[in-house]
């Protein structure tokens, strides 16, 4: 796990570099932080699908919004991004997770 956390972190403070130098170009960065999203990734890599809808359904007991997400939940995270709306944010996370940061998951 060390490699992939270290490789967050490292998204992380480049998302923050990035926006701050850039900014004078009114070019915005941000990053969008993704929870659980039901994707094959899984199945990708051997596991059957009955494990995988179970590993995915146990999500919908825990996660505050009472369910994993989806593909489309991320897409429309960045289409908010990329839109006129969000003109004043830069340097900064999205983080479509249904609650789990906020809920300690």
């Amino acid at each position: 796990m060390a490699p992939y956390c270290m490789a967050k972190c490292a998204m992380d403070m480049f998302t923050k570099c990035m926006a701050s130098e850039l900014a004078t170009k009114r070019i915005r960065i941000n990053s969008v932080v993704p929870g659980m999203v039901r994707t094959d990734c899984l199945l990708a890599i051997g596991v059957s699908q009955t494990d995988s809808d179970k590993h995915f359904e146990s999500y919908t007991n825990i996660l505050p919004v009472g369910r994993y997400g989806q593909p489309q939940d991320i897409a429309d995270s960045i289409l908010y991004l990329a839109s006129d709306h969000a003109q004043y944010i830069n340097g900064t996370f999205i983080m479509p997770d249904g609650g789990a940061v906020a809920g300690n998951i």
